[in-house]
């Protein structure tokens, strides 16, 4: 088994990991920390039984979805390949549009529905909550890793072990903040990971464009605008001796986690950076405006 890990591979999974997970962690530790604050832990348990659901469904679907991305082989493989980037990009992106809105208010904003759930007596709408944010993470998660699996060739050893690794590690984070010891700024967080979410996301639709050009469904416009293999290849290792090793590296990296191509189609070209530019203008412009 140890010979199937590689070492360039675990940082990818283990980063989507550790954001996905200390994004859910960190809303948990919000929750539990206003009930032990108001001195109600006896509602404890509903966030307990959210976690525990939407921990299941998330391992549920990462099955069902695993099964049905490798079910494909030729044209109609690049064609769902293609189609899921495609969707998985949008899904991600619209999180992040999300967290743009919630993410400068989201303390306050928990607070103040696990405080209407008790009064009005609804308290498993606090499991919801739990559930619905929890799950959302975890269904990101594994549209993040088989995404980069599929574009960067992971192997799924590499992606288990890394997302196990990055998950306790939030884990971890979060156990920490609950006692006191460590504190995390929300807003810088959010911030942060935002702006890797939505080159991620750029890189997924982009790759998912470029799974359609080769099974003919959308033209290029221009097959090959530049060709770098030589200089930073998608792959480690590439085959080239002639190439450095650490060259090949970042290559693989930046492939696995934004959909980096070293010989693009005009169109890949025009796609990405006009997704960044609108998306980034949007998601700043929702922030700005909810942190006002």
């Amino acid at each position: 088994m140890l010979n199937q890990i590689s070492l360039v591979d675990l940082p990818i999974p283990i980063f989507l990991a550790l954001r996905e997970g200390l994004e859910a962690v960190l809303v948990v530790v919000i929750i539990l920390l206003y009930l032990r604050k108001t001195n109600q832990k006896i509602y404890y348990k509903y966030v307990y039984l959210g976690i525990i659901l939407a921990t299941i469904a998330s391992i549920v679907f990462a099955i069902i979805f695993s099964i049905a991305f490798g079910g494909f082989t030729g044209i109609l493989e690049e064609i769902f390949e293609g189609t899921t980037f495609i969707v998985s990009g949008i899904f991600i992106l619209t999180l992040v549009l999300w967290v743009s809105k919630e993410g400068p208010k989201m303390r306050e904003n928990l607070e103040g529905k696990v405080e209407d759930s008790i009064r009005t007596q609804k308290v498993f709408s606090i499991s919801i909550t739990t559930f619905i944010i929890i799950i959302r993470e975890g269904i990101e998660l594994v549209l993040l890793t088989t995404g980069s699996a599929s574009i960067g060739s992971l192997n799924q050893i590499s992606v288990i072990l890394g997302s196990i690794i990055g998950l306790t590690i939030s884990i971890l984070i979060g156990f920490l903040i609950f006692y006191g010891i460590k504190s995390i700024n929300l807003k810088v967080f959010f911030k942060i990971t935002n702006v890797m979410l939505i080159l991620f996301a750029a890189g997924l639709i982009t790759y998912g464009i470029h799974e359609f050009i080769e099974a003919g469904i959308i033209p290029p416009i221009i097959n090959e605008v530049w060709n770098i293999k030589h200089i930073l290849p998608e792959s480690f290792p590439d085959g080239n001796p002639a190439t450095l090793e650490f060259l090949e590296i970042i290559g693989a990296l930046l492939k696995a986690l934004f959909g980096y191509n070293a010989n693009p189609a005009l169109l890949e070209v025009i796609v990405y950076p006009a997704l960044l530019v609108s998306i980034g203008l949007i998601s700043l412009l929702i922030w700005r405006r909810n942190n006002t």
